[in-house]
Formats: structure tokens, C-alpha cells, sequence
């Protein structure tokens, strides 16, 4: 029902984002200049997790992951003559990287949980102890880019790591996901995100069997979802796969079945952007009207 109404399933076209090696979705040089110079390794950012504005912590980037290997200096990325990236150096490993072939940048901090102490008891209560860098959290950096502003960017907590060996062994590390779409250079967040915590069902065009989710947040109209059942993981989804997400708000004027495009996912965690609501049995988009409506609807779940 699901693919006679809202067309086939959207792997078709997509395998290639979905394939190893140099097949996968590649890096945009031009943003990954801008996200290595205004977050370089070794400079002391800020940042605030799930996007609690009022709980701000310091931190600094001490490697970069680029498709799973650490750089851990500056000078080991070889640059072209207008700055952008043309190689990476793995020392280490013995690597070396073409920009060309990067499909996977990630930045590598430091665990600061034990900051987390050092909060008043109402803050401290915001985010409970130990929770900010669960895989699947949001740590926005903040980075002061002098003349240019404030530099902020998004990032999604992949894992916490020890690793076993190089300059930076047997410490307690956190590697993340930077969100490329939300690097700005000013002080203005790019994208104003709304937390939210309400229950929605995600089903796939090729098997409508429901996956339980909640909506964690929404900013105009994309939203982030994670699964309800801690242990439990996002169905396998490429950029670009189309879903289903089914929500009622506790009146029956406020159910909404819509279809939405993912953007990104991780082990937890999916967001996508809304296309369109079903109604009267028929696919319309979303108005800002609309989406305002949801976004009312969410904020008072459960109230």
C-alpha cells in the first residue's frame, strides 16, 4: 500500500551511496576546508550539548577522523595552493589519503563529563549525569573565528573511545559526526532546533512494519528521531531513502501520517526532512502553517 501510493522504494538510484570504499558519498572539499579552519586541532572551542544553550563547556579538537583513521597535526594535511585539503598523512599508519576519496570526517575531543560537576543542581538536572555524549546525542561547537564571528557546527556523538595506542592512549575520548549543512560562520545558529520528546512510528516503503521512535527535535522542517528501546538500532537508511512517520499528538484531529527524506543516520538516530502529510487520502505538503501546527502540537504532547 505504502509504494502504490507513495511511489517505489527509494534504494533504487541510491545502491551507490550505500557502497565501501571510494563508491560512497564523497566529502565537499570547500566545507571540509571551513570546518578544519575555524575547528583546528589543538584550538580550545566551546560547545553545548542537545542543544542546551544555557550549559556551555570547553573543550578542543585533538585529531580528526578521516574514514576511520586519526590525524593528530595540521601539518600532516597537504594542501593545494588555495588552501583546500589535496591529502591526508597518516604517519602512524603509514597512510595516505586522498581528499578525493574521503567519505567519513570526524572530529576526536576529549570526554568532559566530569565538567558536568561543576554545574548548579537545576543544570546539572537538564542533561543528567553522564548522558551528554550518548552515542546519537547532539554536541554543538562553538568556535570564536575572530574578525569573521562566531564559526558554529553541529556534531553528533558517534562513540566514546579509548584507544589503545598513539599520543593519546588509554584517555577517554568522544568522536564526532560533524553536521556539514550546519557549518556557519557568524552568530546566528544557522537553523533554530526545538527539543522535543514525543512518540512516533517510522515505517520503510518496502516493509511497513513500524519501527518505534521519539522525535527529539525539530528545526523548521527536518526532524531528529531516535528509538524508543535503548539497545535497539535505526533500520538500515542511505541520504536520500524515503519513510513514513506516523504520530498522534492525543486528539484525533492531531494525528499526522507524513512522508519524509532521510538526511542522515546514525546507529540511534535518523533525521530526515518532511515532504509531505497525508491528507483526505491525498499526499499535500507541508505549509509553514503546518508546520507550525506540529511543531505547537509536539511542544504540548502530553500537557
Amino acid at each position: 500500500m505504502l509504494k502504490t501510493l507513495f511511489g517505489k522504494g527509494s534504494r533504487e538510484g541510491r545502491a551507490k551511496d550505500a557502497l565501501p570504499g571510494s563508491a560512497r558519498t564523497r566529502m565537499d572539499l570547500a566545507q571540509v576546508r571551513t570546518l578544519i579552519d575555524f575547528f583546528p586541532i589543538g584550538k580550545k572551542l566551546r560547545y553545548y550539548p542537545e542543544f542546551q544553550r544555557e550549559i556551555v563547556f570547553d573543550t578542543l579538537v585533538v585529531a580528526y577522523g578521516v574514514n576511520g583513521h586519526f590525524i593528530y597535526s595540521a601539518d600532516s594535511i597537504e594542501r593545494d595552493d588555495d588552501g583546500v585539503p589535496r591529502v591526508f598523512h597518516c604517519p602512524e599508519r603509514g597512510m595516505r589519503i586522498p581528499a578525493t576519496a574521503i567519505h567519513l570526517f570526524q572530529l576526536l575531543v576529549p570526554d568532559t563529563s566530569e565538567l558536568e560537576t561543576k554545574l548548579d543542581y537545576h543544570r546539572w538536572g537538564i542533561i543528567g549525569r553522564g548522558r551528554q555524549f550518548n552515542a546519537g546525542n547532539c554536541i554543538s561547537l562553538i568556535s570564536n573565528s575572530g574578525v569573521k564571528g562566531v564559526s558554529t557546527v553541529d556534531t553528533e556523538v558517534a562513540k566514546q573511545v579509548n584507544l589503545p595506542d598513539g599520543p593519546y592512549a588509554t584517555t577517554n575520548l568522544v568522536l564526532l559526526t560533524p553536521d556539514l549543512s550546519t557549518l556557519s560562520i557568524t552568530d546566528q545558529r544557522r537553523k533554530v532546533r526545538t527539543k522535543i520528546n514525543a512518540p512516533v512510528k517510522l515505517a520503510l516503503p518496502d516493509n511497513p512494519l513500524a519501527r518505534l521512535c521519539r522525535i527529539v527535535d525539530i528545526s523548521e522542517g527536518e526532524l531528529r528521531l531516535r528509538v524508543r528501546e535503548h539497545g535497539t538500532s535505526m533500520p538500515e537508511l542511505a541520504r536520500g531513502d524515503i519513510v513514513f512517520i506516523e504520530t498522534e499528538l492525543g486528539e484525533a484531529e492531531r494525528h499526522y501520517f507524513m512522508k519524509a527524506s532521510v538526511i542522515r543516520r546514525s546507529g540511534e538516530t535518523c533525521v530526515v526532512h518532511l515532504e509531505g502529510q497525508l491528507k483526505d487520502g491525498k499526499l499535500r505538503p507541508l505549509a509553514p502553517l503546518d508546520l507550525l501546527e506540529l511543531k505547537a502540537g509536539l511542544l504540548n504532547y502530553g500537557k
